[in-house]
């Protein structure tokens, strides 16, 4: 059975990520009663610097999974260029993070995971690598437009909103596919490297898996890496995910988990702030969870430092689109 690789960028300061360690065990709970740990080659956790030593701690509760706590200083010196607030947003840090996954792992396909996904069907490496590629969800384009047309912009490229493309994490992404994207932005943009060009495009919405698929679709190459779950199989994605909060107290957890459901994972959404002691009252019924002792770091310096970037960008975003 081959392997697959998975990445995890983790934060857990501020006012979108102070729960997060909970929702990692959330996480590793769910994958340990649907699947095993020899699955994954490596497991990377990858989290800033000043959060590593905590980090390191927490992640001794999965250690039954071959987990690496990396230190975003070791391998990201270039987030330090662009160190104002409004500069690097925490969602461009984590998108760049994933794109560079192939400088630390030894196979060709990784998982992406976040810190509020969860497994609700058993699967092992060939269900996530059916005939050697990449298992893959599909959604029309016109679901976001608003990010893929920017990545586009950036690819010199057209969108082709019309038709659908890879949706959002969790997903499978091709080590080569993910060169091949460095290579072009870096022939496109010569005076940077690929992820000093991304850094420097912060006010646009440019996303990682859009970049990842346009550039593949323009070489193509999709259907040598990526494959769609044929009948009979299962898809990356549940039917049905929580993305706000008001889908949250409606959810059926139940019917994600029957054995007639298709999906292999779905996501209740960090941002829509539901405590993880409510997620775990919805999803304890269909697998055992632990949820460690954590510190929430949540303070009115850091909200107000958020608040700030964001109304930075905006105010930016504004001036830079003109009249």
């Amino acid at each position: 059975m081959s392997k697959i690789s998975a990445i995890l960028p983790v934060k857990t300061k501020g006012r979108h990520y102070a729960d997060n360690i909970a929702r990692c065990d959330i996480l590793f709970s769910s994958l340990r009663k649907f699947t095993t740990p020899d699955v994954f080659s490596k497991f990377l956790i990858i989290v800033p610097h000043d959060e590593f030593a905590e980090a390191q701690g927490y992640a001794k509760a999965w250690s039954d999974f071959p987990v690496e706590v990396i230190d975003e200083a070791e391998h990201f010196g270039a987030f330090k260029e662009f160190s104002q607030p409004h500069q690097i947003r925490p969602w461009h840090r984590q998108q760049i993070i994933k794109l560079y996954t192939p400088a630390l792992i030894d196979t060709e396909y990784f998982m992406v995971f976040d810190p509020d996904v969860f497994a609700t069907h058993h699967f092992d490496a060939d269900t996530l690598l059916p005939g050697g590629r990449a298992l893959t969800y599909l959604q029309p384009r016109l679901r976001e437009p608003h990010l893929w047309r920017p990545s586009a912009g950036l690819l010199k490229q057209d969108a082709h909103v019309e038709r659908d493309g890879v949706w959002w994490t969790p997903t499978i992404l091709s080590s080569t596919l993910c060169r091949h994207l460095h290579r072009r932005l870096e022939e496109l943009y010569p005076e940077r490297d690929w992820m000093r060009t991304l850094l420097s495009n912060y006010m646009i919405d440019w996303t990682e898996y859009t970049l990842y698929w346009l550039n593949a679709e323009r070489e193509g190459l999709l259907d040598q890496y990526h494959v769609v779950a044929q009948p009979g199989q299962r898809s990356m994605h549940a039917s049905e995910s929580v993305w706000n909060v008001e889908n949250f107290e409606g959810w059926d957890a139940g019917r994600h988990f029957a054995e007639e459901a298709d999906g292999l994972f779905a996501v209740i959404q960090s941002n829509t702030f539901v405590e993880p002691k409510r997620v775990v009252e919805k999803l304890q019924p269909y697998f055992p969870i632990t949820i460690q002792p954590y510190d929430r770091h949540q303070s009115l310096g850091l909200q107000a430092r958020e608040l700030y970037s964001a109304v930075a960008r905006r105010v930016l975003g504004l001036l830079h689109r003109g009249p």
